[in-house]
């Protein structure tokens, strides 16, 4: 079904794909297989924000857990306003009012996690006690933590999927504790980095219909490819090659099911001009068809909505 959505600059847009971090809890579950218990991640994403970009008065029916990567922003929520910056992590719950802009002139580069517990209790009061502002992370295990989920939000299968949610655990757990900005770090992964390998992340998965760029990646980050390519697999868990393999299975899944894209569109959306290597690529992966998939997912015939992939 069609819905209507806001972009970030507060324009109409309408898109087939739902947004789940929108829903209540009871209302994403259908759509969230992959998630056998809580916690149920609905969006695990990074946004560098625009020029002058800002939202406000804005509500969620879910628990939302935003990272600053870089920059500076303002963070609004119940009444309250906080200035953010680099390393902050800062929390709002169901239904709190809240808003949040990039200062003017500044960057604004950040992680969101939307999640909830469906109908299950869970003592976030007993460990938040009514805080929104959860302390200073930048060059902590914290933040390397937030870059791993990410990562691993959009790769396939039950073993990335409990991945993300141990790692959602570790976050809330270690933040709780409200260490003092500036105090020694914890033994932290790779966290100089971070934030250039973050920028590689998002490049590539904003461009799936693209080859790999490498000197553009390279002047983005002021990294060697040599050098990038370890750093990205010690920061994510995988080559920016193999992200990039995956995130086009992962988003050929999504186009899949909540489009009516053929198979030849859909290839060509993840940048693959032949749909047959397209296909071939798709069952080396995953094990199964683009077809097959489509029809493991839904009861009745999905498959006769779509051409055929020979």
């Amino acid at each position: 079904m069609e819905k209507t959505s806001f972009s970030p600059k507060g324009t109409v847009m309408s898109n087939l794909e739902p947004d789940l971090a929108a829903l209540h809890p009871q209302e994403t579950l259908d759509a969230l297989r992959d998630f056998r218990f809580a916690p149920y991640i609905t969006l695990a994403h990074i946004f560098h924000a625009p020029r002058d970009w800002g939202f406000s008065n804005r509500t969620l029916k879910q628990y939302a857990l935003n990272y600053v990567i870089d920059g500076k922003g303002e963070f609004a929520v119940e009444g309250e306003t906080h200035q953010v910056a680099k390393g902050d992590v800062f929390f709002y719950r169901p239904y709190e009012t809240h808003g949040l802009r990039a200062l003017p002139g500044r960057p604004f580069l950040s992680i969101t996690i939307v999640f909830h517990f469906a109908d299950l209790p869970f003592p976030l009061e007993d460990v938040f006690a009514g805080m929104h502002m959860l302390g200073r992370y930048n060059g902590r295990s914290v933040e390397h933590q937030f870059a791993e989920l990410v990562a691993k939000y959009r790769l396939p299968g039950a073993p990335n999927r409990l991945a993300c949610q141990s790692l959602l655990l570790a976050i809330l757990a270690r933040v709780s504790q409200q260490p003092a900005a500036g105090a020694e770090a914890d033994a932290a992964g790779p966290s100089s980095n971070v934030a250039r390998l973050m920028l590689v992340k998002n490049h590539i998965e904003n461009r799936l219909e693209e080859p790999l760029d490498v000197p553009e990646l390279e002047r983005l980050t002021g990294l060697t490819w040599n050098y990038l390519i370890p750093e990205f697999k010690k920061a994510f868990g995988t080559t920016p090659m193999q992200f990039l393999i995956w995130a086009r299975i992962s988003k050929a899944k999504e186009l899949a099911l909540q489009t009516p894209l053929s198979f030849g569109e859909i290839a060509e959306r993840v940048g693959y001009h032949d749909v047959h290597a397209f296909g071939k690529m798709f069952k080396k992966k995953t094990g199964m068809s683009l077809t097959d998939f489509c029809s493991s997912i839904y009861v009745t015939d999905h498959r006769n909505q779509w051409p055929e992939q020979r």
